[in-house]
C-alpha cells in the first residue's frame, strides 16, 4: 500500500509550510479502504520521491468497535533511531448531505482536534500543533480550486483548513450550510486532482 508525500519524513530545522512534511490524509486512508466501516487493517504505508522509497510507517487499523476506532502507528526515528508505537484515534460525522466522513483526532498532547491530516514530525499531529502555514505559491489552477476551497470554509467559521471539521454557523440555513459545504468538498478534490496531475501522479482526469 503506498502514499506519495514530498520532502524528507524528519525535518528538525522545518520550513514552516505544509509541504515539507510528509502526511497521512484521512481521504486517501478511506479511498485506500484502509479506514471504513468495520474493518480491520495491518500493513504499511510509503512515501515515495522520483519513484523511490523516502520513509514508511506500519500501521493497523481498527474500526470493528463504534466509537474506539483507532489507527496505529509504529515507525523508527531515522535520526535518533527511537522507536515509536501509538494509536491515533479516530471518529466520524454524518454530513447532511449524505454519508459519513471520517477524522483524525490529534494526538498530540493537549490538542485532540478533529482533522482530516496529520504531518511527521517526531509523532504525526495536525499542522496547528507543528504551526504550519500553507505554501505560499498561488498560481495555477491547484491554487486557484484550493483558494476557493479555503474562502468558503472560512466563511462557515473555519480557519482556512479545508481538513478541519466546520460546524453549521448559527443562524445559517441547513440548505446554505449543505450547498457551501458541497462546494467546498468539490473545489478540495479538484485541488487535490490538479495537484496529483502537476506531480505527474495521474495521467489525466
Amino acid at each position: 500500500m503506498g502514499g506519495s508525500g514530498s520532502g524528507s519524513w524528519y525535518r528538525w530545522s522545518k520550513k514552516d509550510t505544509i509541504s515539507d512534511y510528509n502526511n497521512l490524509n484521512m481521504k486517501r486512508l478511506v479511498e485506500e479502504g484502509i479506514v471504513g466501516e468495520s474493518k480491520h487493517k495491518i500493513g504499511s504505508w510509503q512515501w515515495l520521491r522520483s519513484g523511490e522509497v523516502t520513509s514508511s510507517i506500519s500501521y493497523t487499523s481498527n474500526t470493528l468497535t463504534s466509537g474506539s476506532s483507532y489507527l496505529r502507528l509504529r515507525y523508527t526515528n531515522k535520526n535518533s533511531d527511537q522507536e515509536y508505537d501509538y494509536k491515533v484515534h479516530l471518529t466520524t460525522t454524518s454530513p447532511n448531505y449524505g454519508g459519513k466522513r471520517w477524522w483524525f483526532i490529534c494526538p498530540a498532547k493537549g490538542c485532540g482536534r478533529r482533522v482530516g491530516v496529520l504531518y511527521g514530525g517526531k509523532i504525526f499531529a495536525c499542522r496547528h500543533c507543528y504551526n504550519l502555514a500553507y505554501d505560499s505559491q498561488n498560481d495555477g489552477m491547484h491554487y486557484r480550486m484550493l483558494t476557493k476551497a479555503q474562502n468558503i470554509h472560512r466563511k462557515l467559521g473555519g480557519s482556512g483548513c479545508t481538513m478541519d471539521y466546520v460546524k453549521k454557523p448559527k443562524g445559517m440555513h441547513w440548505k446554505t450550510y449543505n450547498r457551501l459545504m458541497e462546494e467546498m468538498e468539490y473545489y478540495d478534490n479538484a485541488s487535490m486532482t490538479f495537484a496529483a496531475k502537476k506531480l505527474g501522479l495521474i495521467d489525466g482526469f
